[in-house]
């Protein structure tokens, strides 16, 4: 039997695969259907909950050639009842390890990289100018303004899905057109985001805000609409950007969501980023040798008085009164605080030295300092402030050698 078939569309003959021998076969048979850009594209997927596995499943049943899974969590008993790329036997092990496998089966074609870790910081920014969208599968919305504001600054278009028992929603955002994630944000969302600011005795897992009941049902529905949408913006078809689709199983009806865009949004105010590459590693790199590596590119520009804007605070030194013992820390503040407070020696509590800016020169204090210790993470788009004639510019520079380890299972 021949693995082709012909097809007759009056102005000749189309030759299409026969389902026995192409996987795609019916894909093909739709007009605009170009497989070949979804097995060029680069998708990242963040959150591997229930959500996640459905919009998962369905980017390797079509096939989309490159995924990025990002997730901090484990597998629990309780996801088994919503999560189809999970089983009993995988209770504890890391979800995007064994959702990633669970891809490679549905589709070998897939190739899928991981990242185990928290989206907010400790993601490499690189990762997001590597992507063609993004899709969020979150329960919170300190995640969905991280989100957000790395696709807005890399031009990235996103489409976030939250759920809420037998009601669900998807919503696409696209840079340079209309709202955002953060435009829809209420004061009472940027309360919830910030509170770990005012509450800092509060552990990870409490912080989840946000978080709704789910079924499997209608993680089904909005992960269909997300990854329809991805699909489109993928072919370069017509999105409904800055819109979202209300999905109530109750009433057996949806709605079209319109948002308004609004002047005073952060992430539209944030200006686009001209990112410089570097051939170097996070890991192999101080703060004094970062700056050797920039000195020569700021000084073309005229650039002085430079500063690395960290994307956490960090903390400089500790002072004791008590002792009157000034000790040097230079680390995130999140990763410090509380339980660094107290002073070794008395058990007092200490002072900290806070820096959102961190002086970059060629003797600065901090210059032995390696950068994963202020929480620089593989593939990490530094920013760095600067003076030129009078007026400050920010530079963004990608520590672009880690590339190939992050995305090390994409050439497997």
């Amino acid at each position: 039997m021949s693995d082709l078939v012909e097809l007759t569309d009056g102005d000749g003959v189309i030759e299409i695969s026969a389902p026995s021998a192409d996987r795609y076969a019916s894909l093909k048979l739709i007009e605009w259907w170009d497989h070949a850009k979804l097995r060029r594209a680069k998708v990242m997927v963040v959150g591997a909950g229930a959500l996640g596995n459905e919009v998962l499943k369905n980017l390797a049943l079509l096939g989309v050639g490159y995924l990025f899974l990002v997730d901090f969590d484990t597998v629990e008993v309780s996801n088994l009842s919503r999560s189809i790329l999970y089983r009993a036997e995988d209770a504890g092990k890391r979800k995007v390890e064994v959702a990633a496998a669970r891809l490679r089966e549905i589709n070998p074609d897939v190739r899928v990289a991981t990242f185990h870790g928290n989206v907010t910081q400790a993601l490499g920014q690189g990762i997001y100018r590597r992507m063609d969208v993004v899709i969020g599968c979150l329960d919170n919305r300190a995640a969905r303004l991280a989100v957000n504001r790395a696709c807005w600054r890399y031009g990235v278009p996103w489409i976030d899905g939250a759920l809420d028992v037998l009601m669900g929603i998807a919503r696409v955002f696209v840079p340079g057109q209309g709202a955002c994630y953060e435009c829809t944000m209420t004061e009472a969302d940027y309360d919830l985001v910030n509170v770990r600011y005012r509450c800092p005795l509060l552990r990870p897992d409490e912080l989840q805000e946000g978080r709704q009941p789910t079924t499997p049902t209608s993680a089904s529905l909005v992960a269909a609409w997300q990854v329809q949408e991805a699909v489109k913006l993928l072919h370069g078809l017509p999105v409904p950007a800055g819109k979202g689709i209300y999905i109530n199983g109750h009433t057996y009806s949806t709605s079209l969501l319109t948002y308004t865009e609004r002047a005073d949004c952060f992430s539209h105010a944030q200006a686009r980023a001209v990112v410089t590459e570097l051939p170097l590693r996070a890991a192999d790199l101080t703060v004094g040798a970062f700056y050797s590596a920039i000195a020569p590119i700021l000084a073309a520009e005229s650039a002085e008085n430079a500063a690395l804007l960290p994307e956490q605070e960090i903390i400089s030194h500790f002072y004791c009164p008590a002792c009157d013992v000034r000790t040097p820390v230079y680390r995130p503040h999140d990763e410090v605080m509380p339980d660094g407070a107290a002073c070794p020696t008395c058990n007092m509590p200490r002072l900290p030295s806070i820096l959102s800016r961190l002086p970059l020169s060629a003797d600065s204090p901090a210059a032995d300092v390696p950068l994963t210790q202020l929480g620089v993470p593989p593939l990490a788009v530094l920013q760095v402030a600067a003076r030129v004639q009078g007026v400050e510019r920010v530079f963004w520079f990608e520590l672009s050698a880690d590339a190939q380890s992050c995305l090390a299972a994409w050439s497997e």
